[in-house]
């Protein structure tokens, strides 16, 4: 039925209201959203920008018109369209990200490898929950990826009001029509809080994903999902991948406690540490042109270049590769090897025991115990960094993913302004799939043909193409990629830095480092001087012996935890909510109290213990299951919690005694 021009008006009105509200909300919650949204206005206004899309009024609904083709979003009621949709949508565990691990096609959780502190609570929930029939009592929650007009969004919303809500919209302009047509707003009201994730390339897009995640991360349970468009579906299989990568038990506390352990260990034995502000402040290399090698396939183009004029450069390499040098008489001036693995041993028994006597060897003091047999054995220069704040004296340059971003890392700490790196391809050879240099410490090779693969599954060898470093494009796949992304995550966060980065990698294109290729890089080593320096007489200048602490104290803290949380066992539970409230007052008690130990990073190890284990416990609250909150279930699950912690923190002492 055809609207009278006073409906219409009225209409036009409301919709114009609604958009400013938006935009109010926008400008006080998500600055950098509003600002684009008006930029974008003033731009369609002046008739700079050119619309692809506008939102039109059919008879008695809107759809979004595309310009270009004239096709609609919708083609059909998109009231009806949006209220169809929500009929779908419940409070199981469809339509989601299902984070808790399981064994293997069975309902069964998976007990997190190495995490056996965790393992009562994920029995008591095998034995009790019914895991077929998983229905949740609030979703917690919800990803939307899409948004048309916004209008399924609201009425899914309405049915599930999550506590937590993340909207993603890879177009800007179809977001700015939604402003007109859905009221953002309720989003971040009574609690609520909401992510915007508006016209984000990749990079970005991460880290609006990861500030959900990691928001009330003890939540990551199940993340329910609701994909407006099939060509969308590229956005799912990101945060499937994300959330594969930063799974709490992933990096676990008990490696933490190992690795404070290591290091406690190291500071006894009198090794040497650097330390850090006193890195920052010496700058040795700021006037040095330094080269740094990582193990990719690339490498292989520059080796005898490299052989030629390596006494131009402050060579620096990765441990993987170390090697693959000797074959080629290159000595390293410098060495990083940062995995807490016994594979790293293997890397660096090179055939002469003394082709790296002249070499500095960086560690982070995590060191699996054979490499430390091997470094003492052959009697070579080694100096840790510490891998957290374990001393307080002397700092931490911290920790990155791999090793070669650290070798980056660190050497713009220790004072590099001109840099040069080679075999960071984040891709195989284009040719033969290899995934590493010949001769590498690793060897691995590539399936290059993705047609091989089912279009269903969704996989970490899955072949795609990128943007390349020295051509248009390259192939890779999800495994390499997070080097590249840890690469520009590192960059971003150096900006403070005054630097210049040359890649000549033939692989992936890494946004913040400049390509260059053999030509010009074969001028410039024949353009450089000689270095001549004593690497080791200047690693002694900034790195010390440290006097042994005394943990004392700390054991004391401890034991008293540790016997408070026993007496927690015996605290009488009578409903959920009693159990979350009294849990909740034992954790901020034993907060409080790590805040009195000498090592920070004890209070964060139970943190992430806390993480990973709540997520479980939470989901087990949060159930629709007839009879299972009773006296006797609350009871024991207080009891499987409560021997975890006790377990944590018995671990904690063990490695400072």
């Amino acid at each position: 039925m055809k609207m009278s021009q006073e409906e219409l008006s009225q209409i036009e009105s409301m919709v114009v209201e609604l958009y400013q509200k938006n935009l109010l909300f926008l400008k006080e919650n998500f600055f950098d959203i509003f600002q684009e949204v008006e930029e974008l206005s003033i731009k369609i206004a002046s008739e700079e920008y050119e619309e692809q899309y506008i939102l039109e009024m059919k008879d008695s609904y809107f759809d979004i018109k595309n310009l270009k083709n004239d096709g609609y979003y919708y083609a059909v009621n998109s009231y009806i369209d949006a209220e169809q949709r929500a009929l779908n949508v419940d409070c199981t565990n469809n339509s989601s990200f299902d984070l808790l691990r399981k064994q293997g096609s069975s309902q069964k959780l998976a007990m997190p490898y190495g995490l056996k502190e965790v393992l009562p609570v994920v029995d008591f929930i095998n034995n009790k929950v019914d895991l077929d029939n998983v229905e949740f009592q609030k979703i917690m929650k919800f990803i939307y990826i899409g948004v048309g007009l916004g209008y399924h969004i609201q009425e899914i919303d309405r049915k599930i009001q999550s506590y937590t809500t993340l909207i993603i919209e890879p177009e800007l302009e179809i977001f700015r029509l939604s402003l007109f047509t859905t009221d953002y707003s309720v989003f971040h009201k009574d609690g609520r809080n909401l992510f915007l994730s508006i016209g984000d390339e990749v990079m970005a897009r991460e880290k609006k994903i990861t500030n959900f995640y990691n928001y009330h991360k003890y939540m990551n349970y199940n993340i329910k999902h609701y994909i407006l468009l099939k060509g969308l579906d590229y956005i799912k299989n990101e945060i499937i991948e994300y959330c594969d990568h930063h799974y709490a038990g992933a990096f676990p506390y008990s490696s933490v406690i190992k690795n404070v352990k290591r290091t406690v260990g190291f500071i006894r034995d009198k090794d040497r540490f650097l330390i850090a502000n006193t890195i920052l402040e010496k700058k040795l290399f700021e006037k040095k042109q330094v080269l740094l090698i990582s193990a990719g396939p690339s490498l292989d183009g520059y080796i005898e270049l490299i052989k030629k004029y390596q006494d131009k450069f402050v060579i620096v390499s990765v441990d993987v590769i170390v090697r693959k040098l000797e074959k080629h008489n290159i000595i390293p001036d410098i060495v990083f090897s940062i995995d807490p693995s016994h594979l790293c041993a293997k890397y660096l028994s090179t055939e002469n025991p003394s082709y790296l006597k002249d070499s500095v060897i960086i560690l982070l003091s995590q060191q699996h115990p054979d490499v430390m047999e091997l470094l003492r054995k052959r009697n070579l220069n080694y100096y840790f960094s510490q891998f957290a704040a374990i001393n307080k004296e002397i700092g931490s340059l911290g920790s990155v993913p791999n090793v070669g971003t650290f070798s980056f890392y660190a050497m713009l700490y220790l004072g590099a302004t001109n840099l040069y790196t080679i075999g960071n391809d984040a891709a195989f050879n284009q040719e033969t799939g290899a995934r590493y240099s010949s001769d590498s410490s690793h060897t691995q090779t590539e399936e290059l043909d993705a047609s091989q693969r089912s279009e269903n599954l969704i996989s970490r060898e899955d072949v795609v193409e990128v943007k390349g470093n020295l051509r248009d494009t390259v192939k890779t796949n999800r495994s390499l990629l997070p080097f590249k992304y840890s690469y520009e995550v590192l960059i971003d966060n150096m900006k403070h830095f005054d630097y210049n980065v040359f890649n000549l990698s033939d692989g992936a294109y890494i946004e913040g480092l400049t390509p260059m290729k053999k030509e010009a890089f074969t001028q410039i080593c024949k353009d450089n001087i000689k270095v001549d320096d004593d690497i080791k007489k200047l690693f002694d200048s900034v790195s010390k012996v440290l006097e042994e602490e005394c943990y004392k104290n700390d054991i004391k803290i401890l034991n008293e935890i540790i016997q408070r949380v026993r007496k927690f066992q015996k605290i009488k539970i009578i409903s959920r909510d009693d159990f979350l409230a009294k849990k909740i007052d034992m954790m901020i008690w034993i907060l409080e109290k790590t805040k009195d130990l000498s090592i920070d990073i004890f209070g964060n190890i139970f943190l992430d213990y806390t993480n990973l284990v709540d997520s479980y416990i939470n989901f087990a609250l949060n159930l629709k299951q007839k009879n299972f909150y009773t006296r006797e279930n609350l009871e024991l699950l207080r009891n499987q919690w409560t021997k975890g912690v006790i377990e944590v923190f018995k671990d904690i002492k063990d490695s400072i005694i």
